[in-house]
């Protein structure tokens, strides 16, 4: 249903809207307009009809514009964040099996002997984190923008 609700939810608002209008009015006329008349929903006056269909219809207009430019701009961010996403489980294959191939070559160096031990989980160490920074950016489900400098912009994420 939020699906739903963003991609109409301000189209049902200008109805809603356009309808309490015409309903209000169709009120004011009965109760202080025109006193002593029966109650119409749809005046007999081709004027006021008139008004009010006008009225109406450019509300409803107003709210079928607005609901569009909505629109667009949540498919934009949804192609925004399917793009993102292929990129990154791009990423997180191709970097994470180079740093797995890394972590196995450090492993056969530990057992020669080729770096010290300190090194060798320091390097571990940096891996692991790189692994978990790309976990956590490949589950991203928003995006959002940090600027580094000038034209540089990096994902904000939360860990």
């Amino acid at each position: 249903m939020p699906f739903f609700q963003a991609r109409y939810s301000i189209l049902i608002i200008s109805i809603i809207s356009a309808t309490i209008i015409w309903f209000g009015e169709s009120l004011i006329h009965f109760a202080i307009l025109d006193q002593g008349q029966s109650f119409e929903l749809f005046p007999k006056d081709f004027n006021e009809l008139w008004m009010r269909s006008i009225i109406c219809g450019l509300i409803i207009a107003f709210g079928m514009f607005a609901q569009r430019n909505t629109n667009k701009k949540l498919d934009v961010e949804a192609e925004k964040m399917r793009t993102l996403k292929a990129t990154m489980d791009t990423v997180h294959d191709r970097v994470g099996n180079s740093l797995a191939g890394i972590k196995l070559l450090l492993g056969d160096s530990n057992r020669t002997d080729c770096i010290d031990q300190e090194t060798h989980q320091k390097l571990i160490h940096l891996i692991d984190d790189t692994f978990e920074n790309l976990r956590d950016i490949s589950s991203l489900e928003e995006i959002n923008e940090k600027q580094f400098h000038n034209d540089i912009y990096h994902l904000d994420f939360n860990k």
